[in-house]
């Protein structure tokens, strides 16, 4: 595009080649996938238009660079910029389109319906003229409609100025009266360059370290929620006035932020057109993407059609347009009031808590403590209000922890598939799926309950739930228990393994159907690979051959076959990790490679289906199948169960006889919507919070129906916690210090250290005037809390 200003700085022409080079490449993923697309060979033409050499000619001449040393350097600054972006572009539409759930598989149902971008004027440099704006503007526009007037959307904010604008089209089935359509608008930026005396060469291994240790330390200084998504479904609450509030405060030029309202501007911009044009339906719905793109980071948005989505994407516009603006400072120290308002509301004397912050000012590192108490919670054996209890048809002599189990078990006898429980930790969420399995009537029925978890000690504490304190034995001789970790099957030379306990059976180890069955009393020795086994990797290099072993879940899923087979028992619980999970070769995974050889015994391969009445005799056994996935977001693979685990009880038959059950229980699945939103496919997410307003009372426990995956569901949700009132003490350290390119080079860390002291003190300090049974101390630095638990051992004795 043609720029009014013939004084364009170099990091301007080179964020131009940066577009230019994210398009070929977005441009280049539709034609090799063969993506249906309206603009014909439009940027065919206009790219054998650009000239390599002609661009470095350009760029040498403008910065006035006369030796060769140094046009070799701006060669290969272009040609870093054009590869990345190029590269970035390829990539980008792959990531995008699996995002949103479209497989490479059905790309032949998308359309592109508009694709706009620009390899003239600025963006060639100035090498490629003979096409003139109005030109490239109705060629670009011939796609949905031909029009001589289009004044008002070249204007500064107007669509026709957008970096890349994409229009997609989408019909998922041919059933599928409505195709969904998105409005893809990305907005581009670089931040390495800025001045020619940025150019060194590329060449240099010196140079390559210390732009990586730049961008590195840029990552590092920003706040850890700068990667933070926010997800809000309120139709009530309307965000563009305090977008425009906060952008103001925040966002300087070609910020990542910045690109993202100038993509938002375009997007509405867009969008009006379309409406003016009809060039959409009345009852047509579009998704929104918005993104700032630049060689360092994404920003992004992700809307709808509603209003008040609209209004965020008008809001952007304004935003963008608005020529009178307050002075930085000014906006800043603006937000900065807001900032402190909402911390006096938040905490107890926040006011105070806002000001030890605020006065943090020399350098060096600064502590203080914030004590409050929170009080009136209500406890688990607090007895609930006669309202809740009629309306929830319960007892009313039930405390809260005894009705939130008896909502659960009444759930656990309904024939709804999908159980969903979200409340606080010890409210009892698993106890009660235990009690009820352990009733007499239950284990006479038979049962496999099949427990998920992010963390191994969970998984053996299950174990303990089916366990008599007073004899150390499970509850019932009929019972029997496995679980497997990848160690022990290591341990046991990569064999079918798992571990297993039982009254009936107390043998160290035995074998079933090449299983190998460990007593959970008999620890294996681990055994690594011998000098044996090895082999030539190159010809002066020798290599460990990796060991053969036996996957996690198909140790699990056999052992649980060659139970109900053998009838060795017709109650099982078996446990094991989330991260068990793996994607294997030709797009499959662990569990749904071997979940259904828990009844390989009744299933016909030449069918391909399970055997009725083989289905029906296993029922008649084992009656209750109950599929627990605990703390489902505590790690990217419980989605993925979720998704294997009930496409395959979507063969399972009312005729079969079994009442089966998927179990998830999460802490952050406090509604339908975000469960509907996050749960129904395996798309990969950021860390989000899930935003929404609540527009009635939270109750102490509620019960919602709801549809998941087009079958009945319930959401059970307890709100209590284990206690009357809760004091909290904050303490605060802050390292005030000079920021500068190498700081995150240094190797000292007087900030963790001052921490780290603390922390001892703190322990040590409720070790002795404290008659404690347990301290819990959570720290997510592994290295530190060996460091903690060292020094805190070194200086008393445990048991």
């Amino acid at each position: 595009m043609s720029n009014t200003s013939q004084d364009i700085k170099l990091g301007e022409k080179l964020g131009f080649l940066f577009e230019v080079g994210f398009n070929i490449g977005l441009l280049t993923y539709i034609k090799q996938n063969d993506i249906k697309h309206n603009y014909g060979d439009l940027y065919s033409q206009d790219l054998r238009e650009l000239k390599f050499s002609r661009i470095i000619d350009k760029l040498a001449i403008g910065e006035k660079v006369v030796s060769d040393s140094n046009r070799k350097i701006i060669k290969d600054w272009v040609l870093f910029f054009l590869q990345k972006a190029f590269l970035s572009g390829l990539n980008f539409l792959q990531e995008y389109f699996t995002a949103v759930g479209i497989k490479t598989e059905h790309y032949k149902k998308l359309n592109i319906l508009y694709y706009q971008c620009y390899f003239h004027g600025d963006n060639s440099l100035g090498t490629y003229t003979t096409k003139g704006d109005t030109e490239a503007y109705k060629n670009v526009l011939k796609q949905l409609i031909t029009i001589d007037n289009f004044e008002q959307y070249k204007k500064t904010g107007g669509f026709l100025k957008a970096d890349t604008l994409i229009f997609i089209e989408y019909q998922k089935r041919k059933s599928q009266k409505i195709k969904t359509k998105t409005i893809l608008s990305i907005d581009y930026s670089i931040f390495a360059i800025r001045e020619i005396q940025d150019l060194d060469d590329l060449r240099s291994v010196e140079v390559l370290k210390r732009i990586l240790l730049k961008e590195i330390a840029y990552l590092r200084k920003k706040s850890v929620f700068a990667n933070l998504g926010l997800d809000s479904k309120t139709p009530k609450i309307n965000l563009s006035d305090h977008l425009k509030y906060h952008y103001k405060a925040f966002v300087t030029k070609d910020k990542e932020g910045m690109k993202m309202i100038q993509a938002g501007s375009y997007a509405y911009s867009f969008y009006t057109f379309l409406r003016s044009k009809n060039l959409l339906e009345d009852d047509e719905s579009i998704n929104f993407n918005i993104i700032g793109y630049s060689d360092r980071g994404i920003s992004s948005l992700t809307l709808n059609d509603k209003e008040e989505h609209i209004n965020i994407l008008k809001t952007c516009q304004n935003i963008y347009t608005d020529k009178i603006q307050k002075e930085l400072p000014t906006a800043r120290k603006d937000i900065l009031m807001v900032i402190k308002r909402q911390a006096a509301k938040s905490f107890i004397d926040g006011k105070s808590f806002f000001n030890k912050l605020m006065d943090v000012s020399s350098k060096g590192i600064h502590s203080f403590t914030h004590e409050e108490t929170i009080e009136n919670f209500l406890s688990p054996i607090d007895t609930l209000s006669t309202e809740i209890s009629n309306n929830l048809n319960l007892d009313p002599k039930l405390d809260l922890r005894d009705a939130h189990k008896e909502l659960i078990q009444r759930e656990l006898e309904s024939d709804k598939p999908y159980l969903f429980l979200t409340g606080n930790l010890g409210i009892g969420k698993t106890t009660a799926i235990t009690e009820f399995l352990k009733q007499p009537r239950i284990t006479d029925e038979g049962f496999l309950f099949f427990y998920i978890s992010p963390r191994t000690q969970v998984n053996l504490d299950i174990f303990e739930k089916f366990t008599d304190k007073n004899t150390s034995k499970l509850y019932d001789d009929r019972l029997f228990a496995i679980t497997t970790n990848s160690h022990l099957i290591k341990s046991n030379d990569g064999n079918l393994t798992v571990n297993y306990r039982s009254n009936m059976y107390q043998d160290k180890r035995f074998k079933y159907h090449n299983v190998h069955f460990i007593h959970q009393n008999h620890e294996l020795e681990y055994k690594p690979s011998n000098i044996s086994d090895t082999y030539r990797h190159n010809e002066d290099t020798v290599k460990d051959k990796p060991m053969k072993t036996k996957g996690v879940l198909q140790s699990i899923c056999e052992a649980i076959n060659s139970i109900i087979k053998n009838e060795i028992s017709n109650n099982i619980i078996a446990t094991v990790a989330m991260q068990s999970f793996k994607k294997t070769k030709g797009g499959k995974n662990t569990f749904s490679e071997h979940f259904d050889k828990i009844f390989k015994s009744t299933y016909s391969y030449n069918k391909n289906t399970f055997l009725e009445k083989n289905m029906q005799d296993i029922s008649s056994r084992i009656k209750h199948i109950f599929v627990m996935i605990d703390e489902i977001t505590g790690d990217e693979s419980g989605v993925y169960f979720l998704h294997e685990i009930n496409k395959f009880f979507r063969h399972f038959k009312d005729e079969y006889g079994f009442n089966y059950k998927i179990i998830i229980a999460d802490a952050s699945i406090v509604n339908p919507d975000v469960i509907n939103q996050h749960f129904s496919c395996t798309v990969p997410e950021p860390n989000k919070i899930f935003f929404r307003q609540s527009f009635a009372e939270a109750l102490p426990l509620s019960v919602e129906n709801f549809k998941f995956k087009n079958k009945p569901a319930t959401i059970i949700n307890s709100n209590a916690y284990p206690a009357n009132s809760l004091k909290i003490t904050y303490k605060l350290f802050i390292e005030s210090i000079e920021f500068h390119e190498k700081l995150y080079s240094q190797k000292n860390q007087p900030l963790r250290e001052a921490v780290q002291k603390q922390l001892i003190k703190d322990i040590k300090h409720i070790l002795k005037n404290h008659s404690s049974e347990q301290i819990i101390v959570y720290i997510q630095d592994k290295e530190r809390l060996a460091e903690l638990i060292t020094k805190i051992q070194s200086s008393r004795k445990f048991e």
